[in-house]
């Protein structure tokens, strides 16, 4: 579970069980991550992880990789996300048609990039502090 909080006069802060915590921000130049980000950076966490673990299953060294993420806000009504752009940046030493077949094969592994196409339904609760 996902705990994000809001105190007047501080920061977002948003925590898992594991009592890790980041900022949350309303402004991308602020200390933290705003929700694009987090969105963001959940996908390309999701594609890398995917990755590392199809090369590891296919006995090859994933070395260093790196993913870079860009999200397109829709022009129009309901502000939202339109677009993800991910640009992969895999070892040189890999065989372009092996590279192909992981970048698929990752892209239907991804249980946020699956999420993010297909949707998800959400449920609200509300609840008196």
């Amino acid at each position: 579970m996902i705990v994000a909080e809001w105190k007047s006069g501080q920061n977002y802060n948003i925590r898992n069980e594991n009592g890790f915590s980041t900022y949350g921000v309303t402004a991308p130049d602020a200390e933290g991550m705003t929700p694009i980000e987090l969105l963001s950076s959940s996908l390309a966490l999701c594609v890398s992880i995917s990755l590392v673990k199809l090369m590891e299953r296919d006995g090859v060294d994933p070395g260093q990789l790196s993913i870079s993420i860009e999200a397109e806000k829709a022009a129009d009504s309901p502000s939202r996300v339109e677009r993800f752009v991910l640009d992969i940046q895999l070892p040189e030493l890999l065989d372009p048609a092996y590279r192909n077949k992981l970048i698929k094969s990752a892209e239907r592994a991804c249980t946020i990039g699956n999420t993010l196409r297909r949707g998800a339904e959400i449920e609200i609760k509300a609840h008196p502090l």
